[in-house]
């Protein structure tokens, strides 16, 4: 692996950023001899060298940058270090699990859009279902659930099921928030369904039946066409 600095740091500024990204690719078990890890106050700098579209949304700190031949690992040590240290792990793992899947094209084929659909819909589905693979990859080490289980927001995902009305729209971003369901995705069942028990405790609406034999439904059909094509007939194209 190598550190690139852009911008001037401590020392143990550097040593951190650097432990943390090492730590990643050492418990998802991913080479990082091809990796080079870019320290830069803007990741839009490190996209201009390497010839990408520059971002007008805000970002993570961490982010990786998919390019044909290299492994490129974006750090706003700035940003990331003010975080808490379970914060920064997941942010951390998260961005390098995205590497595990971009190597891989089973993992790749979950979530990336075929030719054949092009519609907004799909879009928007295929980011949601990226997030469940990239916990996916995670919550398949032991190691590294309680990561997961720290960054769940569960309130979030409960107001989500709570207010929203069956539309598409709200099935989407249900699925986004849905750490629960990629726990059970990568084997672990009763504490995937324990966390999304402790989820839905106390709703009954239309919108929590649809969605939950919509999750069902991805559970057991884990793609973006199966998963595309069940949200059109559960919940209509609105």
């Amino acid at each position: 692996m190598e550190i690139i600095q852009l911008i001037e740091v401590t020392t143990n500024e550097l040593n951190k950023v650097k432990e943390l990204v090492e730590w990643a690719f050492k418990e998802l078990e991913i080479p990082s001899n091809d990796a080079i890890v870019y320290i830069t106050d803007n990741h839009n700098r490190i996209r201009e060298a390497l010839g990408l579209e520059s971002a007008t949304h805000e970002e993570w700190p961490v982010k990786y940058m998919n390019t044909d031949e290299l492994t490129i690992i974006s750090i706003i040590p700035g940003k990331l270090l003010q975080l808490k240290d379970y914060e920064a792990r997941i942010m951390v793992l998260r961005e390098v699990a995205l590497v595990k899947i971009m190597r891989d094209p089973t993992l790749i084929s979950l979530w990336s859009i075929p030719q054949s659909m092009k519609d907004d819909v799909v879009y928007r589905i295929s980011l949601a279902m990226l997030r469940r693979t990239v916990d996916v990859v995670i919550a398949k080490y032991e190691t590294l659930i309680q990561y997961l289980i720290n960054t769940f927001n569960m309130n979030d995902l409960r107001n989500a099921l709570i207010t929203c009305k069956p539309t598409i729209d709200c099935a989407i971003t249900a699925l986004a928030l849905d750490i629960p369901l990629s726990i059970e995705l990568a084997g672990n069942m009763s504490l995937g369904r324990s966390l999304w028990n402790d989820a839905i405790k106390g709703i009954d609406n239309d919108f929590i039946r649809k969605y939950d034999d919509f999750r069902d439904f991805v559970r057991n059909n884990f793609n973006i066409e199966s998963a595309y094509n069940y949200l059109l007939m559960m919940f209509r194209k609105s």
